[in-house]
Formats: C-alpha cells, structure tokens, sequence
C-alpha cells in the first residue's frame, strides 16, 4: 500500500576482544522482543531508546533511557518492552574481573554487590560508557582497550557499587615509574599493552594509569598512538607503502590507518609521502616503494 512505513529491522551484535577476554559488549538495536536470561558474569544494560519492564530478584523495575540495569550472576532477568522496539547496550564482566577491579580500586570492606538494581547514573558515566562500546573492536589497540575500561570501571565502581568511596588522588605522580613507563613506550611501545606496562614500573595497572596521565599529561594508549603516528610519517617519507606502514605500526588496516592517520595530520598518508617527495627524483608523484621494510625502520630509528 502507498505510504505504508517498514519498521527497522531488529539488530544484535556482541563483541569480544583478546585483549580483554573478560568482557563482551552486546548492542541491541530497534529489539520488539522479550528477553529471558540467567547470566553468569556481573553486567550493566544501559538503556539508550529502549523502555519497559524488567523483572529480577523478584522485584519489577521500569527501564528508560537515564536508568543502567545491573545484574548479577546466576540471577534471573526478564525484560519487555512496552513503547515498541528499542536499542540499549550491554557491558558484561567476569566476577573475577570485578574482584580484580575492586582488590586495585577499593578498600578490602568493598564487596562486588550493586546499590541497587536499577540504578540512575551520571552524564560522565554515560559518556564514558559510550567511549567503551564506541571503540571496543577489532580496530583498537590492546593498551586503548584495557586503558579505557580500567578508567571507566573506577567511575563505574564508585557510582554503583555498594559502599564504595571516590578514588583517592595521587599525592603525586611516582616519577620513576612514570619515567619507566615512558621509556618503555619509546623502545617497545608499537605494540606493548597496559599489563606489560604496568609490570615494567613495578605498579598495579590502576596505578600505572593514573600516574602516567598525571606525569604525562595523557593516558599511555594516547601517548602509544601519537609513537604510532610518528613512526607511520618517518617511513612514509622515506618511500614506504601505506599498506606495510599500518602493518607495521600495529593498525588493523590500511582504512583504520588512513582515518586516524588525516585525524592527526589533516591530510591522507598518500597525500602526505606525495608532499614529501622530491620533485626532481623517480617516483616523483607516487610512492617510492622501499625494497625491505625492515632496512627503512632501521634507518628511520637512527
């Protein structure tokens, strides 16, 4: 019939990374369905368009956009909608992620038990919640993942969790560590993650995170990608491909290398190794392909 609408089509997608095997992200977009689940790790649901009903432990709570839904392991949840389909996100961690988060973050008295099961929460959670499942893919680095979900899981915490306190602020940066940190950036830092990092100044990943950023000025996976970006227009002046330059730069293609590459530069890496080559030697105009990729890092890292 003529002006008859086709609703959305109902879209579900979970996502898991290596470098956080502890944790999946599930988004539900345009979802007219009941959902039944018995869930063996903690989760938050935050709720973007998506309203209703959610039965759990007993009691019936009413969800909207605003409202994070906390469950817990081994507990039932039964959820409907009740204004049409709509979209939320799902943040989901392992008890023994948790616990880690809490023996870093908290007092020994803090347990993993939520202050409530529906619970409002702040704009910068939210935002920051965004951050996560934003750039929680494939594309992203190790240190930008774990980095970013050890720095939401302190808001988290603090906001959510029964009894737990503000983090205390660092009485100041330990400088050493801090310094520690950086030099293992420079030397090893392509492709190097938080553990490894944290292990090197001899701090707890919570620690480490905190004292580079107030050392520093930016978090460790900020300061790895600016590396990145360095590295990435040494080789491609000296005539390396664009495609090999993301390989070995640790992007997880030539296309995730090109957009954050013009991010920073304002230009495409091919407009950028075309403005640095000479007028007057061959392969003006193009790419002065290097033999060996190897031989230009060498000689980039003189």
């Amino acid at each position: 019939m003529a002006g008859r609408t086709t609703a959305p089509l109902e879209v579900v997608d979970y996502r898991r990374s290596t470098a956080l095997p502890d944790i999946e992200v599930i988004d539900v977009q345009h979802s007219p369905r009941e959902w039944r689940v018995i869930g063996e790790d903690f989760a938050l649901v935050m709720f973007r368009t998506w309203q209703g009903r959610v039965r759990h432990r007993g009691q019936v709570q009413t969800g909207e956009p605003g409202l994070v839904f906390c469950c817990t392991p081994g507990e039932t949840m039964v959820s409907n909608p009740q204004q049409g389909p709509g979209s939320f996100s799902v943040l989901q961690f392992s008890p023994e992620q948790l616990e880690g988060w809490l023996a870093e973050q908290q007092p020994s008295s803090v347990l993993p038990d939520w202050a409530a099961i529906m619970q409002p929460f702040s704009e910068r959670l939210r935002w920051k919640l965004c951050s996560f499942f934003e750039i929680y893919d494939a594309s992203a680095s190790a240190m930008q993942v774990q980095s970013q979900m050890l720095d939401l899981s302190e808001l988290m915490i603090s906001e959510l969790i029964q009894g737990a306190r503000e983090p205390r602020p660092l009485a100041g940066p330990p400088i050493r560590a801090a310094a520690r940190m950086r030099e293992c950036l420079n030397e090893e830092g392509l492709h190097v993650d938080l553990e490894t990092l944290a292990k090197r100044a001899g701090l707890s990943r919570f620690h480490a995170l905190r004292a580079f950023k107030q050392r520093y000025g930016l978090p460790p996976h900020a300061y790895q990608l600016c590396l990145r970006m360095s590295h990435a227009r040494s080789l491609l002046r000296q005539g390396a491909p664009a495609a090999e330059v993301a390989q070995y730069c640790g992007f997880a293609d030539q296309s995730h290398f090109s957009r954050h590459f013009k991010r920073f530069n304002g230009v495409t890496p091919m407009q950028y190794a075309r403005a640095h080559t000479p007028p007057n030697e061959p392969g003006s105009g193009m790419y002065r392909i290097a033999r060996d990729l190897g031989e230009v890092v060498v000689r980039s890292d003189r």
